[in-house]
């Protein structure tokens, strides 16, 4: 490691335990720099020492002076750049550099000590180029000790004092920068996400520059452009077996499985790991894709499932909720690969109460979801094996002409138990190939629903049913799921019906059952509230999580419906 010595402003080289105690700079580069070669030649050193690029280390030396250290590191003059093989071992241990000093300078070029027009200098700090540079992470990240310094080198305040300041602007907690919680208990996603809107010169520095963050060590390859990023990804899971660094938007993403910028990891800030769940299986990349293992839920379609990744949402503001992330995927018999729509993302709400949940707790709380293996691989990979196949499920998330106001995405955690879709009323809004059941303006039938209270059956106030059966070797057995929604109030609910053994699919016979649930559920004038659970018999109903489709796909909000139809195998898993 080359230290500058601070009195002679000679550079000295030092190994292992014999580096001495030493401040280290951080700063934003500027078009022109000074060099290890010419720091190196005293009277370069001595012409140039006005220029910025040396001036800014010179004030540097003198501040160590003050602090009573002997030594700075400073990156434009200690790291001979012409030399590939130094730069790569100085960028995989710069992290522990910063870490290790005794303290950290940070100079702020574009804060000046006495602003124009009296703006408020702690303003032009927030705003300040410093904190949009992918390097400065690392470099705000690691050190214990940071003082923020101004153009004229006045000081503006510790990092500790500006810690307030400082989170408001980077998102990153308090705790994690005064060093009070470590940066491995932060998820992938949360710590791609301090990096997502951070810029580089050079596209592959957004991936080097996250090396220490996530303590990866891999060769530099300038050249391979955003590549480096993907193969950063592939480093860290070799290391980690946080399922987090799935949890990112594919819909804004160039990869088809690792994200391709840190940016798309920019609203992944709140996910976090779930390390009281469970342990996490083995996953890893090959030359297929990436093998893992997770629940998987399934829904209507063969060909459209969700992996449930082991980590959580929480949602600070809204009394600590949390969310299940769900990873839509695409693909079948093992093979699958990430979905773009609806979306790329589901947060399933674990948090809300019920009071009639089945012994207080709800279908993800009983049900001991059994893990699957599987690859998760390119598009040009799965489409080519199932394309002609998977054509009508991926059509049908086409852009339609009117976008329907809200639907139901039907999902079953413990698959379907034997059980299919026997009907809908009406028929025509139930779409298996994509797994929703969406209300649709017209009706196939003039008197539909006419007993139900005030809601009128329009793309922003509907009701619906869905009939499930199952056959046998005996008397074929039938659920009922009936399915209110007002989109522009933004309620909702879902209810189990009994259906009669004798039930012929009559358009009257489905009012009747509508009207009947509709009245139980909600009484008269929607005076009950709108209960988003429900069990009967040997089945159970959750509709909690409403998400935002994207724009133009067949309906604008959806609400996820998870039916779970085997109560009693499942009550017999949670007494085992």
């Amino acid at each position: 490691m080359r230290l500058i010595n601070v009195s002679t402003l000679g550079i000295e080289e030092f190994y292992g335990s014999s580096v001495p105690e030493y401040a280290i700079l951080s700063h934003t580069w500027a078009d022109v720099e000074a060099s290890f070669q010419e720091w190196t030649k005293r009277l370069t050193r001595l012409r140039k020492m006005k220029r910025p690029g040396f001036s800014k280390v010179l004030a540097a030396c003198k501040q160590a002076r003050r602090d009573g250290l002997a030594y700075l590191w400073a990156d434009t003059v200690c790291i001979d750049k012409s030399s590939s093989s130094e730069l790569s071992e100085a960028i995989n241990s710069m992290y522990g550099w910063y870490e290790r000093a005794a303290i950290c300078y940070v100079y702020l070029s574009d804060v000046p000590d006495h602003p124009r027009d009296k703006i408020d200098t702690l303003d032009l700090v927030r705003k300040s180029r410093w904190f949009k540079r992918g390097w400065t992470l690392q470099e705000l990240l690691a050190p214990a000790h940071i003082v923020f310094y101004s153009r004229e080198w006045s000081p503006l305040g510790t990092k500790n004092a500006l810690a307030v300041l400082i989170s408001s602007v980077t998102k990153i907690d308090e705790v994690c920068l005064n060093k009070r919680k470590r940066l491995e208990e932060y998820s992938i996603a949360q710590r791609m996400a301090w990096a997502a809107d951070r810029v580089t010169t050079r596209q592959e520095d957004i991936a080097y520059c996250l090396l220490g963050i996530f303590s990866i060590n891999m060769p530099l390859l300038y050249g391979e452009g955003l590549k480096a990023f993907k193969r950063l990804q592939e480093e860290i899971i070799k290391v980690l077996d946080d399922q987090s660094i799935l949890a990112f938007d594919t819909h804004l993403s160039d990869g088809t499985l690792f994200a391709h910028h840190p940016c798309v990891f920019a609203k992944s800030s709140r996910i976090h790991p779930n390390f009281a769940l469970k342990l996490t299986a083995p996953f890893s990349t090959t030359n297929a894709g990436l093998t893992i293992t997770t629940p998987l839920v399934q829904t209507l379609s063969p060909y459209w499932t969700f992996a449930v990744l082991n980590c959580v949402e929480v949602e600070t503001q809204r009394d600590m909720r949390r969310s299940l992330i769900y990873l839509p995927l695409f693909g079948k018999d093992g093979r699958f690969m990430r979905a773009r729509m609806p979306v790329s993302l589901i947060c399933k709400v674990l948090d809300e109460s019920s009071s009639d949940r089945l012994f207080g707790v709800g279908i993800q709380d009983l049900a001991a979801q059994a893990e699957s293996s599987y690859i998760i691989s390119y598009f040009n990979r799965i489409y080519s094996i199932y394309g002609t196949e998977m054509d009508l499920a991926m059509k049908g998330f086409e852009v339609e002409t009117g976008s329907h106001a809200g639907g139901f995405m039907l999902a079953f955690p413990r698959g379907m138990s034997g059980y299919q879709v026997c009907t809908a009323y009406p028929r025509e809004d139930i779409r298996p190939e994509i797994s929703f059941f969406i209300p649709t303006a017209s009706l196939v039938h003039a008197t539909a629903f006419t007993k139900a209270a005030d809601l009128t059956a329009t793309p922003a106030e509907a009701k619906r049913l869905v009939l499930f059966k199952k056959e046998g070797p005996g008397p074929t057995s039938y659920v009922g799921l009936y399915l209110a929604a007002s989109w522009s109030s933004g309620a909702w609910t879902c209810k189990l019906v009994t259906v009669p053994g004798e039930f012929d699919h009559r358009w009257q016979e489905a009012e009747d059952l509508i009207a009947a649930a509709d009245e139980e559920a909600l009484g008269i004038g929607h005076e009950k509230p709108w209960m988003r659970y429900d069990h009967l018999g040997n089945a159970i109903v959750e509709a909690h999580t409403k998400f935002k489709t994207l724009t133009g796909v067949p309906c604008i909000n959806a609400v996820m419906v998870e039916i779970v139809f085997d109560v009693d195998v499942l009550l017999q898993e949670r007494d085992m």
